[in-house]
């Protein structure tokens, strides 16, 4: 079954993602166009101090091989909003894979894909190998994620998590 509350095209891309569960598990996808150069949105993404306005503490190494810890609440390593993986690809400022391991559920693979259109970039982000139960929280987690990144790359205050999240994941009905 997949739930797509829009389905955007390339050319109107909205701010609503995919959610697809069968019998191999959950995918949720997200294609979201940003108001900076794909080398811009790769930084916002990849370098700690820029993840941490909008995402949380990044840790790591993040290379092709490398590992990471992103710490979405308090930067505490233990903390129950912890997650961490392994770099699988990393080819700046186009393509980062991860394996994602958080707390309870089994490790799935996250994909962000970036690139030029137009005088912006595009970020596609899929996540694949998700618990079925999980698919709604994390079509409504990633929602709120690209909602703050995009509040960052604008420029406008980022909304909190708390704010936003309820009203996000009733979008991804399951």
């Amino acid at each position: 079954m997949t739930r797509t509350p829009g389905n955007p095209t390339p050319e109107a891309l909205g701010p609503d993602g995919t959610v697809h569960v069968d019998a191999e598990g959950a995918r949720v996808e997200f294609r979201r166009r940003y108001p900076c150069t794909p080398e811009d949105l790769w930084s916002a993404i990849t370098e700690p101090a820029r993840a941490r306005r909008w995402l949380g503490a990044l840790h790591g190494d993040l290379r092709a091989g490398g590992s990471y810890e992103l710490r979405m609440g308090e930067d505490h390593p233990d903390a129950d909003d912890v997650a961490h993986g392994d770099v699988l690809v990393c080819e700046p400022p186009h393509v980062l894979e991860l394996t994602w391991s958080f707390p309870g559920e089994r490790t799935s693979h996250v994909r962000a894909q970036l690139e030029a259109a137009g005088d912006g970039a595009v970020l596609t982000l899929v996540h694949t190998g998700l618990e079925p139960a999980a698919a709604r929280g994390y079509g409504g987690g990633w929602h709120v994620v690209l909602d703050q990144l995009d509040d960052d790359r604008a420029g406008r205050p980022v909304r909190a998590w708390d704010a936003l999240y309820d009203e996000r994941r009733a979008r991804y009905d399951v």
